[in-house]
């Protein structure tokens, strides 16, 4: 097949979205598929702090050609002006033979600003009833299904959740050194950084490392000096190799990220095969990748994660009870079953059209009038057969 993945970030790009594109794109390319893949790097925005606006409205007229080459567009959002523009717009007014739309929900906009909530609430629920328009939509977690099944057919639903290179990543959980957390993502608001410095402050005989960084990466570090860590180290952004190190020496891994933003946490699930307990906010998502194989907490709730490390920290034996079942759990998400689950997926859509295109055709050609006869037309019924969704 001939697929074009349209997301908003890739690599170079540092990103779980970047990730994804990575991943998924050389997990189908390895079955033989072409993919191409539209981002930013053709998509150009505005960024602003939270706020990202896509020049995908003006832009897209002059890309619809490009479009009927490919026999499936992924679709990933949802984005403002970005992936709900696509749905509306994106394949509208291509011929019979357009290929099919697949979507993938990562997670509802949540903008806790006060002059964003009322946008953000109108935003989701149009996005979610938005998602009706592709042939077959996606998501990562039982949550997530169970959110858009009240608007998507359960026959044009599908959950397939993101992977890890559990080889590359595995380290063993007896980890000797000095207990040691590890924060791993984009330091953006959502992420809720300052939620785990504060849990942090005051505990002794902890290593705190953050890796990654972001518009709020230096607030964060003040902030971690005006709360009197010590024993915290800001990495930036770190080659992968790197990032693998540092997370086969930790012992816990946070993600007490303060919004639904967050949706599944890849993060979570590489620092689960390095062998690092999971601790994280209980959000849609999330808290299905973490199940009781690790610890949540409210979202934002600083001393119920302070409660939680400190008992890991004094539990050696329950950390690695707890980081031996993370591991485990993590060894049966692989980017390898990701990719053939999409593949799946596309390959029934794909399908599916052509049965539509060629029952479009034969209604048109059954319809057509036959003359039987001077003066008669008969009108040739289509043979009623089975017609199968997306």
């Amino acid at each position: 097949m001939k697929i074009l993945m349209v997301i908003s970030e890739a690599p170079p790009i540092r990103s779980g979205v970047a990730r994804v594109a990575e991943k998924l794109s050389a997990g189908l390319r390895a079955h033989g598929h072409e993919v191409d893949i539209l981002s930013i790097a053709d998509i150009p925005r505005f960024e602003r702090g939270e706020l990202r606006l896509s020049s995908m409205p003006l832009l897209l007229p002059g890309l619809k050609r490009r479009f009927v080459q490919y026999e499936v567009v992924h679709l990933h959002g949802p984005v403002p002006t970005f992936s709900d523009v696509f749905l509306l717009r994106g394949l509208r007014g291509l011929d019979g033979s357009r290929p099919s739309l697949v979507y993938t929900y990562h997670a509802p906009v949540d903008l806790r600003h006060g002059l964003f909530l009322p946008f953000a609430w109108l935003y989701n629920a149009i996005q979610e009833r938005l998602a009706r328009l592709a042939d077959h939509v996606v998501v990562t977690t039982p949550s997530y299904a169970q959110r858009l099944g009240r608007f998507v057919p359960p026959e044009k639903l599908s959950v397939i959740p993101w992977g890890v290179d559990y080889e590359r990543f595995a380290a063993p959980v007896n980890k000797p050194g000095p207990f040691t957390v590890v924060f791993l993502g984009q330091i953006r608001p959502y992420k809720g950084l300052t939620v785990l410095l504060k849990a942090c402050a005051g505990l002794t005989d902890i290593r705190l490392w953050i890796i990654g960084d972001g518009h709020c990466a230096e607030a964060c570090r003040r902030q971690a000096q005006a709360f009197g860590l010590q024993n915290v180290t800001f990495f930036g952004s770190l080659p992968d190799e790197e990032v693998i190190c540092r997370l086969q020496a930790a012992h816990v891994i946070v993600l007490p990220s303060i919004t639904r933003s967050e949706a599944f946490g890849i993060a979570l699930l590489e620092g689960m095969a390095a062998g690092c307990v999971p601790v994280a906010s209980h959000l849609p998502g999330v808290a299905d990748v973490v199940g009781n194989e690790g610890f949540t907490f409210p979202p934002g709730d600083v001393r119920a994660l302070r409660d939680i490390l400190t008992r890991l920290q004094a539990d050696g034996p329950l950390r690695v009870h707890m980081a031996r079942l993370a591991q485990a759990k993590a060894s049966l998400y692989s980017w390898e079953r990701c990719a053939f689950g999409y593949e799946r997926v596309f390959a029934r859509t794909v399908n599916a059209q052509k049965e539509i295109i060629g029952g479009v055709q034969g209604l048109k050609y059954a319809q057509a009038p036959l003359k039987a006869g001077p003066g008669r037309i008969l009108n040739a019924e289509l043979p009623s057969g089975e017609r199968r969704g997306g």
